[in-house]
């Protein structure tokens, strides 16, 4: 029996990129908050960092059973799977770090590991009577073929089966109740670049659901054809992660929202009705008429009193700071990359105060609570000066780009903005 050299090269590259990886994660320094703790992105490097190891490791005894001239892929039967187990639920908890800055709780993570862990127990002990504790790479595979080997075998494969699929089901979970954090935290480019933190856990699911189709071929080639794909998405995911970094620290203050309610479908009464849109129209074509561009417009002109007026009954009331804080001349809104915290130090309140109230009397998040009111923004430029190009005015309304501007104005109004400005 000769040497499979295209597995070995395989799996001794996939160690090499594991163990380098693994190794680099667990000994860069720690970036620790003001009580000393460590954050939660370097607690999902921590795990990842557990979780290449342990996939070097595994790479390691196949190529150890390349070298020595035994069957290596009989290691799919159970080590592989469990090594790869034992991976996915390291992952798991890298994920909730990553998505929630928050650690999962240790009765869950001990009910998911238990059934596993009996699994292999039983796998040994059956082994040892007839065995001993030689556990030569020979014996071993002998023994996978045996009754009672078969039976640990197809209980570790239902195991992990049930268990994959409830991962991925909570994943699924854990990437909306992301996404749901980050609406009610930021808009803008923020939360664009949030995406990237999602991306890294689809390529971890996505090298998982592949490692799970490698275990079941056979054939040693495309066996070490997957192995290189493997490799190269660690190497991709790594990176990726690794760049993700200064947007994990900008959007994790959004974590502390966990106990913010979900958005509910209140339709509250609209501040813009149709009938204001076209009054600031022609307020504004005066302004162009003089020869004074929009973005001026805020830096001459005070909004009447009858608009920018507190009620003298309660002039602290939420409503009336918010609404006070929307008619502002600056147009604060209109900034590109705005984040709930910004806004609520400007109008002086609690950040989670001001989401809830956002959530449950505007009816909406707060990315599209800000996405609303460039949009009303939009159709006042849009009317009076139908000669500028729909860029400027994307760049203009603190959208990232025309296309930006066009998808969120289509979503609300129904139509893009040409239309809507040759309907009107």
């Amino acid at each position: 029996m000769t040497i499979d050299i295209y597995s070995l090269i395989a799996y001794v590259f996939n160690c090499a990129v594991c163990t380098t990886i693994g190794i680099i994660f667990l000994l860069t320094p720690y970036k620790r908050d003001e009580q000393g703790k460590i954050g939660s992105y370097c607690k999902t490097r921590l795990c990842l960092a557990a979780s290449a190891l342990i996939e070097g490791l595994a790479s390691l005894l196949y190529a150890v059973r390349i070298v020595n001239q035994v069957p290596h892929m009989a290691l799919d039967h159970f080590t592989g799977p469990l090594f790869m187990y034992f991976s996915i639920c390291i992952d798991m908890t890298a994920i909730i770090y990553l998505l929630h800055g928050k650690q999962p709780k240790l009765r869950t993570s001990i009910l998911f590991v238990s059934p596993v862990l009996l699994v292999w127990l039983i796998h040994i002990l059956l082994f040892i009577p007839d065995y001993g504790f030689t556990f030569s790479a020979k014996a071993y595979n002998e023994f996978l073929t045996t009754t009672p080997a078969a039976i640990t075998c197809y209980a570790l494969y239902t195991v992990f089966i049930i268990e994959f699929i409830y991962i991925l089901k909570s994943v699924n979970q854990q990437i909306i109740r992301f996404k749901e954090h980050i609406d009610n935290y930021c808009s803008g480019k923020s939360r664009s670049q949030s995406r990237w933190l999602i991306a890294v856990v689809i390529s971890m699911v996505t090298y998982y659901i592949i490692d799970i189709v490698n275990m079941c071929i056979s054939d040693p080639t495309w066996d070490s054809i997957v192995l290189w794909l493997l490799s190269l998405i660690v190497i991709v995911n790594s990176i990726a992660f690794i760049i993700c970094r200064n947007i994990y620290w900008n959007i994790s203050p959004a974590f502390d929202t966990d106990k913010i309610p979900l958005q509910r479908a209140i339709t509250a009464e609209d501040p813009y009705p149709e009938a204001e849109i076209q009054a600031q129209v022609a307020k504004v074509r005066r302004y162009y008429e003089r020869g004074i561009p929009y973005y001026a417009i805020s830096q001459i002109e005070k909004n009447d009193e009858t608009d920018t007026q507190q009620p003298k009954s309660d002039p602290n009331s939420i409503d009336n700071i918010v609404n006070e804080w929307t008619r502002r001349d600056d147009k604060p809104y209109l900034k590109e990359s705005i984040t709930i915290t910004q806004v609520a130090e400007e109008m002086g309140l609690n950040a989670r105060l001001l989401s809830n109230y956002i959530n449950n009397v505007k009816g909406r998040n707060f990315n599209s609570w800000i996405n609303y009111l460039k949009v009303q923004e939009t159709k006042v430029a849009l009317l009076a000066d139908r000669t500028l190009p729909l860029s400027d005015i994307a760049y203009r309304m603190g959208f990232a780009d025309l296309a930006s501007m066009s998808r969120i104005f289509k979503q609300m109004e129904g139509m893009p903005p040409s239309v809507y400005r040759q309907r009107n």
